[in-house]
C-alpha cells in the first residue's frame, strides 16, 4: 500500500499539539518562593515528630492562583536548636529552668485540593504572625487616655484567653510559662515560611487563559498591592539611602479583573529615608522607607514591551519595563515583642507596647501591699509575690512571712522598671518574607 506522505505530517502535528497541550496543563512554582503553613495541632519539640498544617496564604503565579489557602502541607522537626542567651536568661529570672529549644522543621509533602501528594523540597523559618496596620493621624491621646485603653485592652485579652476557641491550649501554655520545669510544645497557631528549595511542578486542570497586560498611564500606578521582603531588614544595621528590595505575591488587576497592571513576582525597589538603632533607656529603633520604581518579571518584560506604551523616556539606570511609583507601607507582619506602630507616613517603629506603663503601674501598688501587709495574710502573700513563677507564690505561701512577700514583690517591680525604662529598647527588625500591604498613589 504507498504511503501518504501527508500521514506522517499529521502524526507530528498531533503529537505536537499532544504535548503543547500537556505542557499547558502544569504550572511550576519556581524555587524560592515561601509557602506560609500554621500549624493546626499541638506537638512535641522532639526530633522525628511529624507535624501536619495548611496555608493561609494563597500562592499566585503571574495572574492566577494556583495553589489555594488551606492546601495541606505536612512534614517533620529534624531538629532542636537551643535559644539564644538573652531569651534563655529572661526565662531563668522568671523562674523557668527549662532548657528551652526551638525546633527545626522540613516540609516534604503537599496535598493538593484534589486529594493528589506532591513531594516539596523547603526550607523552614518560625514566623510571628502579628499583623500591625497603620494607625490614624488623629491627635495622640494623653497619658492618662493612653493607660486607660491599655487597661481595657489586657481586660479584653484576659476574656479572650477563656472565651475564643482553642482555649485548652492557651490555659495549657499559660500554666507552663508559670511553671520552673515544663514540656516544650509546638503550638496550634505557630506559623513558618517553608521556602522552596526546588521547582514545585504542578498539575493544573481548566488552567485560565493569560490575561493581557494593561498599559500605565500617564497619571501612574495607583491601588493598594501585596508584597514581600526579599531579604532582612533591621534598624540595628540599617542606613539612610540603603535600598529595600520586595516582591509581589499577588497579581495587580485591573476594575474589571481581566487585565494585568502588575503580575505576580513584580520587583519593587525601595530605599530607606530614615533609620535609627534602638538605644539605652527603651529607646527603640525606628524605620522609614518608601517605594519608588517596579520592573517586570524577566518572563514578562517582552510581551510587556509590546503591550505597554511608556508614557515618557525610561530614567537613567532603568529599562522600558520599569515604572516610577510613590508607595507607602499601610500594613505589615511584625514581631509581636516589638509591638510595632506605622503612622499615617508609612514609618515603623518598635514601641514600648501596653505594658509599659501599666505593667510597672500594677507591680508598684503589689509592692506597696505587700509593705503594708502582716505575716498572717497568706493570700495577700500568695497575690503580690510576682516575677518568679509559681514557685514565688509557693516559697510566700509556705513561709508566710511579710519580707518573703515584699521581696519577691520588689523583685518583679525592678524586673519591670529596667525592661520598660532603663534596657535598650526593641530594634525593629523585618525578617525576610515578611509580608507588607503598599499603597500606590498618583503623581
Amino acid at each position: 500500500m504507498p504511503s501518504n506522505p501527508i500521514f506522517p505530517f499529521v502524526l507530528f502535528t498531533l503529537a505536537l499539539y499532544g504535548f503543547t497541550y500537556a505542557q499547558a496543563q502544569q504550572v511550576t512554582i519556581p524555587a524560592g518562593v515561601p509557602l506560609r503553613v500554621q500549624i493546626d495541632k499541638r506537638y512535641p519539640i522532639a526530633t522525628g515528630t511529624k507535624v501536619e498544617g495548611h496555608l493561609i496564604a494563597p500562592i499566585f503565579l503571574v495572574d492566577h492562583e494556583v495553589l489555594p489557602a488551606n492546601t495541606r502541607v505536612s512534614g517533620s522537626v529534624i531538629a532542636t536548636h537551643p535559644v539564644k542567651g538573652g531569651a534563655r536568661a529572661d526565662a531563668l529570672l522568671n523562674g523557668d529552668f527549662t532548657p528551652l529549644a526551638t525546633p527545626e522543621l522540613r516540609f516534604d509533602q503537599i496535598t493538593l485540593p484534589n486529594g493528589t501528594v506532591e513531594p516539596i523540597s523547603t526550607h523552614v523559618s518560625q514566623r510571628d504572625g502579628a499583623v500591625v496596620r497603620m494607625k490614624s493621624s488623629a491627635k495622640k491621646p494623653s497619658l492618662t487616655q493612653q493607660t486607660e485603653d491599655q487597661v481595657k485592652q489586657r481586660e479584653h485579652d484576659t476574656l479572650d484567653q477563656f472565651t475564643k476557641p482553642g482555649k485548652s491550649d492557651r490555659l495549657l501554655r499559660m500554666l507552663y510559662g508559670q511553671l520552673p520545669y515544663h514540656p516544650q510544645r509546638i503550638w496550634p497557631g505557630t506559623q513558618f515560611d517553608a521556602d522552596l528549595t526546588e521547582p514545585l511542578v504542578l498539575p493544573q486542570n481548566n488552567a485560565p487563559a493569560p490575561l493581557p497586560m494593561q498599559p500605565v498611564s500617564e497619571k501612574g500606578l495607583s491601588g493598594v498591592i501585596e508584597a514581600r521582603l526579599t531579604e532582612n531588614l533591621t534598624s540595628a544595621t540599617a542606613k539612610q539611602g540603603q535600598l529595600v528590595d520586595a516582591v509581589l505575591t499577588k497579581p495587580l488587576l485591573d476594575g474589571t479583573k481581566k487585565q494585568v497592571i502588575l503580575p505576580e513576582g513584580t520587583h519593587l525597589e525601595g530605599v530607606i529615608l530614615q533609620a535609627k538603632p534602638a538605644r539605652w533607656f527603651a529607646r527603640n529603633g525606628k524605620l522609614r522607607f518608601t517605594f519608588r520604581s517596579v520592573q517586570l518579571p524577566p518572563t514578562m518584560a517582552a510581551e510587556a514591551s509590546k503591550q505597554l506604551q511608556v508614557q515618557e523616556p525610561a530614567a537613567t539606570g532603568t529599562t522600558a519595563t520599569d515604572h516610577v511609583i510613590h508607595g507607602r507601607m499601610i500594613s505589615s507582619e511584625a514581631n509581636r515583642n516589638q509591638n510595632v506602630q506605622i503612622d499615617s507616613e508609612g514609618g515603623a517603629k518598635a514601641t514600648g507596647g501596653p505594658d509599659k506603663y501599666v505593667a510597672p503601674l500594677v507591680l508598684g501598688l503589689f509592692a506597696a501591699s505587700a509593705a503594708l501587709g502582716d505575716d498572717d495574710d497568706v493570700v495577700q502573700h500568695g497575690v503580690v509575690s510576682n516575677g518568679f513563677g509559681v514557685m514565688a507564690r509557693l516559697a510566700t505561701l509556705i513561709a508566710a512571712n511579710q519580707d518573703v512577700a515584699r521581696g519577691f514583690a520588689y523583685f518583679a517591680l525592678s524586673k519591670s522598671v529596667y525592661k520598660h525604662w532603663i534596657a535598650r529598647g526593641n530594634e525593629l527588625t523585618f525578617p525576610k518574607d515578611t509580608r507588607l500591604q503598599i499603597e500606590l498613589s498618583e503623581r
